[in-house]
């Protein structure tokens, strides 16, 4: 199961407990990947996580937690990498999650190629020194 953006946005109803209220869609996306029978067959995109409509913590998350690093796939969801006013450089480096020295030539080639743009940001991103290795990038092995 491929869990689309890491569901890094919204609520949901935790059918776990049903009388409680609806709570982040990732906390409920973080207890699968930490299932011992369910977690191994869970993956997460990490298309869109960068986007201003995403709270900075869970992208933390997403890179501090190594043992979900072989289930995390890749992903640009183009076109809207090629809209400048979703994902903000300049928040993503105020948040600490990019190098400020990265944040004008990140900018300068989202204008130049969206797609470029998303690749290298996301293989820009660090938090308190945990990156996404290759393989997060290297889909080919569980999509072929």
């Amino acid at each position: 199961m491929i869990v689309g953006h890491c569901a890094t946005l919204g609520q949901a109803q935790d059918l776990d407990h049903p009388q409680r209220a609806a709570v982040p869609a990732f906390r409920l996306f973080a207890r699968l990947m930490d299932d011992p029978v369910f977690g191994p067959q869970v993956h997460g995109d990490v298309s869109a996580v960068t986007q201003i409509n995403r709270h900075p913590d869970s992208l933390r998350e997403l890179l501090q937690r190594r043992d979900w690093h072989a289930r995390l796939l890749y992903g640009s969801d183009y076109p809207l990498p090629a809209l400048p006013w979703l994902t903000s450089v300049s928040r993503l480096a105020d948040a600490g999650l990019i190098d400020p020295l990265d944040a004008a030539p990140l900018k300068a080639l989202q204008q130049l190629n969206p797609l470029a743009f998303d690749f290298a940001l996301k293989r820009s991103l660090q938090w308190q020194g945990a990156r996404w290795p290759a393989r997060v990038f290297e889909t080919r092995r569980l999509l072929a």
